[in-house]
């Protein structure tokens, strides 16, 4: 089914094609290229939106005069609404459904250059084209059919190396700097200020099972934490879908320790997060947005990865500032993988990042 959709995507793209030439299908870009109106797209995950940071701001960099128009997903508004590096933003969920009011707003704004750095295809392409965009770059994964490439003017495929560099090098060919990869926040949110106690972030849940630690886990952390630290405070985050893992936390919790203990799960929106991220003196999660939020504020981590290799996904960033545990090759047919990483392994990791911070 999916070949045929395709086929008849292209079809419906050469006939726009044929009628309306805006596309300049062949040209390759050079890095003398200049654009006063470019579409971004970035249409998945919170962790992806952030990985495309360092690719936005080299293209603000390069073209500092231009107009920018962000396709974003719905679920990262917060981040983007109300961001000064774009002078619009659509929200757009890769639905064949909307595309028509997408590539209709994309016509208003009349983009020279597009860059899609992570959607879906073939409709991220289908939007582009039909948006009359003269030049389209885009940024292929494994599941991407090479079959729309010759739509594209430039792209990246096969690519041994970190998803923030690998879309850094994609913009090379414009001239943009590849060299600054620190992730950042597009918005303006309220810093936190240190109360002076160790704060500890759990971030219980993930978007896969196999990338969320065991509840137990935690509150074995947790107790470590409290016998150790008797004035931290463990900060609970997540969001309302994860209060399930809240209450088996708080059923499992010793109540000696329930005074140490903060939830902020279901309770904060996305620009509170931020907040409650940046006051952290240490998150410990799995590979999920908030570990990249964290990494973008500089806050330092212990991650937990099972099957996603951390050289690709992992943080790139401060590399002192940040801890990643992997799961053991012979541990992974174990339904919940992460299980094999003992809270006392964590418990020595998160420890040497907070004694430096005791003296």
């Amino acid at each position: 089914m999916k070949k045929k959709k395709v086929k008849y995507i292209k079809l419906l793209m050469s006939i726009y094609h044929f009628f309306k030439p805006f596309l300049q299908k062949g040209v390759t870009l050079s890095p003398d290229m200049q654009f006063q109106r470019i579409a971004i797209y970035s249409t998945t995950a919170l962790g992806d939106l952030m990985f495309n940071t360092p690719a936005i701001v080299a293209l603000r960099q390069r073209y500092p005069d231009a107009e920018f128009l962000l396709v974003s997903s719905k679920k990262n508004r917060q981040l983007v609404e109300s961001s000064p590096w774009f002078s619009r933003v659509i929200y757009w969920d890769n639905k064949i459904r909307d595309a028509c009011l997408v590539i209709g707003e994309l016509k208003k704004f009349n983009p020279q250059l597009t860059v899609i750095l992570h959607s879906y295809a073939p409709y991220d392409v289908l939007c582009a084209v039909l948006s009359g965009s003269q030049y389209i770059i885009k940024d292929n994964y494994h599941v991407d059919s090479d079959d729309m490439n010759s739509w594209l003017n430039h792209y990246q495929n096969e690519y041994d190396g970190h998803l923030i560099q690998r879309k850094l090098d994609l913009l090379s060919v414009l001239g943009c700097d590849n060299h600054v990869i620190d992730m950042q926040i597009p918005v303006a949110f309220e810093r936190a200020v240190n109360g002076g106690i160790f704060k500890i972030g759990f971030q219980l849940g993930a978007s896969e099972i196999s990338r969320c630690w065991p509840v137990e886990r935690f509150v074995e952390l947790a107790e470590q934490l409290v016998t150790s630290y008797p004035l931290c405070q463990v900060i609970l985050i997540g969001g309302a879908r994860e209060s399930d893992l809240e209450q088996q936390f708080f059923a499992l919790l010793p109540q000696g320790i329930n005074q140490n203990i903060v939830s902020t799960v279901g309770k904060t929106t996305l620009l509170e997060l931020l907040t409650v991220l940046d006051s952290l003196s240490v998150l410990v999660t799995g590979d999920t947005g908030p570990l990249h939020l964290a990494v973008a504020l500089k806050t330092p981590t212990v991650s937990l990865y099972s099957e996603a290799q951390p050289q690709y996904t992992g943080p790139y960033q401060d590399k002192d500032l940040h801890h990643i545990l992997k799961v053991a090759p012979d541990e992974m047919a174990h339904p919940r993988p992460l299980s094999s990483i003992s809270a006392d392994r964590v418990f020595q990791v998160v420890t040497q990042i907070l004694e430096p911070k005791s003296n």
